[in-house]
């Protein structure tokens, strides 16, 4: 079990965190079928910074540990990461690698049957828009 009660999943004897990310998984594998994906990559990495001495001691490398990375048929590249709640660190290195990398399209996808699309899927920022935006009509 995960920090949020997230069960582990296997699809393709590939692991993953949560049934989010099988589920996205699933519905990029039905993607690569028709062509309009090109190419999966579960879990890349993206390095933050390098491993470094500091008065020394040393400090490890800092990585960001992303759930997908897609290459579309038109070579579009994509790295994305299942969100389900965004914690303070996971938004920290997030703006870390866009300021790193960027030229790399990072997007945080969650499922949400309310706002999302035709298959449940939103980006995370449009989705907390949404929500505030409904809540402030509900007042």
């Amino acid at each position: 079990m995960s920090k949020y009660n997230a069960k582990k999943v296997t699809v393709n004897g590939i692991l993953f965190d949560s049934k989010q990310e099988a589920e996205y998984y699933e519905l990029l594998l039905k993607k690569q079928e028709l062509g309009i994906v090109k190419e999966i990559e579960v879990q890349p990495v993206l390095n933050l910074s390098p491993a470094f001495e500091y008065f020394g001691k040393k400090r490890r490398r800092t990585d960001y540990k992303l759930d997908f990375r897609i290459v579309y048929s038109d070579s579009v590249e994509v790295y994305v990461d299942i969100k389900g709640m965004a914690t303070e660190t996971a938004k920290i290195k997030r703006k870390w690698a866009e300021s790193t990398y960027p030229t790399k399209h990072i997007i945080w996808l969650c499922k949400s049957i309310k706002w999302g699309d035709k298959t449940g899927w939103i980006e995370y920022d449009d989705l907390v828009k949404k929500r505030a935006a409904a809540k402030r009509g509900a007042k």
